[in-house]
């Protein structure tokens, strides 16, 4: 929807003055503008400097114009003018005041029979006026049809071309949206035509009548294979189109109906009007659109439309979280309240001490930043790290599932450092925990449900609860892999006597002893189960909403709540097989690594300025192998920013994935090379923590097998530059009478792998070496011991992570470790010697 203009945007383009702003892709930005005169409003499109300075890009801009024009259609955004020669080239096309299809979709549901005729109908009405004109838009998509009052309108013609024409694109790039390509454009962009368009309107039509992308979702090699096999899902397509949808999904682009004919068979039965949620939708629009043309000018940043035709302002829990009235990346002025308490600062004979620990943690020793000193005992670790973690006495301001800001799932302090007041506990949430962080005051965890509960480090009493709206429902996967969580609620994340959190399209900064909100300001939501927020070096990092035009990385100060700045995520509306975990991953020496639709990306934490890019590999398909899923996670050790990416083998729709542990140099993110894994390691192998010379996985072993011939799993300890298995440890995951027995992910704390099952805490200490000693097992008292996993079928209803029997989790803080099991219990016990 229509956003605040920015600093640096345009007052005037062309003819036009500029209203608003209506997104950014990949070639520039988009705005709302109008000639001043009462007219009707425009989309204007501009293309980057660096874009512009391409040589051929003009030629290839002036060519898009030209083809833009030479189509009409009731059923096209039409071209009304352009500028290919200009300092910024840019056009302008009539402006479509209503949804996307996609959009549509996804908050009103999919559309009956009759509503996907009247739309197919349009579209298919426009593709012929394109086909006539000798064009093919070659990116038929739902990202691109905007529903208007009177109809579905089909838009950007960025990548279209004239039919005789060579590509625009180099050989071997494919051009459009792999859930919505062909056959055809899997195959290279040269042998795109008519009937590929006519192949992605049905796959968009799918999409309308089912709610979901035509060929599933994954990586997006297996869906381009499901593609170029033409294993289309047509199921829940109502039985009158699906034949009609076949014939355009076939194979042979020759066998398929042309877009004219097309139209003629989907008109019949065809809705007069869109259902009345979609109607709705689009009147929201079309209010937004009224109240910032009412306005004295331009929509600039700190209020919403409604806001800036009013002269009101609302307060915090007023402003609209969806709907009319959401401007894209505003960020809300916060509800404040003093701010956060200064720390309490440490005791006179304690300075020296936290000078020297300060200069520890500027070398890398720890990975989070100082707080407060809480040493119940007044000593020193003296163990031995063996991965060059020194013995301090310094705790780590957060701890999660992935340990410190780093990800690295190494932590190294000493095991005498305790919450003030601790003494080992037994504690229960009241749901299964699904994503738990711990600091030296509160542990606290996301239930399935999407609500938030916090237990006291020092004792397990229950503290404060935080309910965010969707109660009733359960977070998990639907049939084709969609990831559902209520409210959208992301993982927490702790840092001292502060709590993030964000859900309900809020990040919130609570108050950890009391769980009351200090700030709040517009955020997204979870992509995936991993999405979180992150703090790091004074300041709080979140993914903005889920927008058309992309989504954003946002960063606001700590204390105050103020944004300080944003950079962009991912760049277009996504498809549900693209939706990876767009959110901040780790923090490092200065450095943000984030997800972003180009790959993972280095950000400058003070200031947003990109460092580096470790971008994705060209999707190829080669027999029965697909390629590597990218950089979708890291885990950063001092200057080493590790990659987990993986390939998939294996026979047709039976894909076994294979590990490939990339390493780079922070923060620039240049050419990695190879982390030499043990070659028996590679198969179904998970990467857990890493530390200095030691990476730990956790692997289904190909040496160790069952009476069956089964792969038992095991935890492997590689180290040394050679990458050898320097100790393996079997994983008991199945226990007698059918029960389970889930383990932990392991970490590395103080100088020893930990991980957790459900009955006790595994410890291997590591020498000076990298070289693990003997595994010792300390029975957890309180543990609930292996059970019987919930029977419910996950295949056709897919997976309930209420109904699922979850991994334990392991937060160490210090020297304590708290274990947080499926049922809601958790077990606090120090860390054993």
């Amino acid at each position: 929807m229509l956003g605040p203009l920015r600093g640096d945007s345009p007052g005037r383009i062309g003819p036009y003055e500029i209203r608003a702003r209506l997104g950014a892709g990949g070639m520039g930005e988009v705005f709302l503008g109008d000639r001043g005169d009462g007219g009707d409003p425009v989309a204007v499109k501009t293309v980057r400097r660096d874009v512009a300075r391409d040589p051929g890009f003009r030629h290839r801009f002036r060519r898009e114009i030209a083809v833009a024009r030479s189509v009409t259609s009731p059923f096209l955004a039409p071209l009304l003018d352009g500028d290919a020669d200009a300092e910024v080239p840019w056009l302008a096309t009539g402006y479509v005041a209503g949804p996307t299809l996609s959009a549509a979709v996804r908050r009103d549901g999919a559309m009956d029979e009759g509503e996907v005729r009247m739309l197919g109908a349009g579209l298919a009405r426009a593709l012929a006026a394109v086909h006539a004109a000798g064009v093919v838009h070659r990116d038929v998509k739902p990202g691109n049809v905007m529903l208007a009052e009177d109809g579905p309108r089909v838009i950007d013609f960025g990548i279209a071309r004239d039919g005789s024409a060579a590509p625009l694109t180099t050989t071997g790039r494919m051009v459009g949206s792999p859930s919505f390509m062909s056959p055809e454009h899997v195959a290279g962009s040269g042998r795109v035509t008519f009937a590929s368009d006519v192949f992605c309107l049905a796959s968009v039509l799918c999409f309308a009548a089912t709610g979901r992308d035509p060929f599933g979702d994954g990586p997006v090699a297996a869906v381009l294979y499901r593609v170029k096999y033409v294993e289309a899902d047509l199921e829940g397509v109502p039985d009158a189109l699906r034949a009609v949808l076949a014939d355009c999904l076939t194979a042979e682009p020759a066998d398929r109906p042309t877009a004219a004919e097309l139209a003629e068979r989907l008109a019949p039965g065809a809705a007069r009007q869109w259902p009345e949620t979609v109607r709705q939708h689009i009147a929201e629009y079309g209010r937004e659109l009224a109240r910032v043309r009412a306005l004295d000018g331009p929509l600039l940043p700190g209020c919403t439309p409604t806001e800036a035709a009013t002269g009101s302002r609302a307060l915090i829990h007023q402003l609209p979280t969806q709907g009319t009235d959401f401007a894209p990346g505003l960020h809300a002025a916060p509800t404040q309240g003093p701010g956060l308490p200064t720390p309490e600062p440490p005791r006179r004979s304690r300075r020296a001490l936290v000078a020297a620990l300060v200069a520890l943690v500027l070398a890398g020793a720890a990975t989070g930043a100082i707080l407060a000193l809480r040493n119940n005992d007044g000593g020193k670790d003296t163990a031995s790290s063996g991965v060059s973690s020194p013995a301090t006495v310094a705790m780590v301001a957060g701890v999660d599932e992935d340990g410190g800001p780093d990800g690295s799932g190494t932590v190294a302090y000493g095991r005498q450092v305790r919450p003030a007041g601790w003494k080992p506990w037994r504690g229960k949430f009241t749901k299964a925990p699904l994503g738990c962080t711990a600091g030296n005051r509160v542990v606290v965890c996301r239930m399935v449900d999407g609500t938030y509960e916090a237990l006291s480090a020092a004792d397990g009493r229950h503290v404060w609860s935080r309910d965010t709206g969707e109660t009733g429902l359960s977070a998990g996967y639907g049939p084709r892999g969609q990831f559902f969580m209520p409210a959208g609620a992301t993982r927490p994340a702790v840092f001292g006597d502060t709590v993030v959190i964000v859900a309900a399209q809020r990040v919130q900064v609570l108050d950890a002893r009391t769980g009351k909100v200090r700030w709040d300001a517009r955020a997204g939501g979870a992509y995936t189960p991993e999405s979180k927020p992150l703090v790091a070096d004074g300041m709080v990092f979140v993914a903005s909403l889920q927008l058309p035009e992309g989504t954003e990385l946002l960063a606001y100060d700590l204390r105050t709540g103020t944004e300080k700045w944003r950079a962009p995520l991912a760049k277009k509306e996504l498809a549900f097989f693209e939706k990876r975990n767009y959110w901040p991953l780790a923090a490092q020496g200065g450095a943000l690594y984030a997800l972003t639709s180009d790959g993972v990306r280095a950000y400058r934490i003070k200031d947003g300025t990109v460092l580096g890019t470790a971008a994705g590999r060209t999707a190829q398909i080669t027999g029965d192998r697909i390629p590597d899923s990218g950089c979708g996670s890291v885990r950063v050790r001092g200057s080493a920013v590790f990659c987990p990416t993986y390939v998939s083998t294996g026979e047709r729709g039976d894909f076994r994935d294979d590990l490939t542990l990339l390493r780079l140099k922070g923060p620039g993110l240049g050419e990695p090379d190879e982390y030499r894994l043990p070659k028996e390691s590679v198969a179904d192998t998970l990467l857990g923590a890493v530390a200095d010379n030691v990476v730990t996985l956790r692997r289904q072993s190909l040496k160790a097998t069952d009476r069956a011939g089964a792969a038992q799993p095991e935890l492997m300890v590689v180290g040394g530059a050679d990458g050898s298995a320097v100790g393996r440890y079997p994983l008991k995951l199945s226990a007698p009478g059918g029960r389970s027995n889930p383990t932990s992910a392991p970490m590395i704390v103080a100088g020893r792998v930990v991980w957790a099952d459900s009955s006790a805490l595994y410890t291997v200490p590591l020498g000076r070496d990298g070289r693990p000693g003997a595994v010792r097992r300390t029975v957890l008292d309180g543990a609930p011991g292996p059970t019987v996993a919930p029977a419910y079928d996950a295949v056709t209803n897919g997976v309930d992570f209420e109904k699922e029997l979850l991994d334990p989790v392991l937060l160490p803080v210090g020297g304590v470790v708290h274990v947080i099991y499926d049922q809601g219990m958790a077990v606090s016990v120090p860390l054993p010697e």
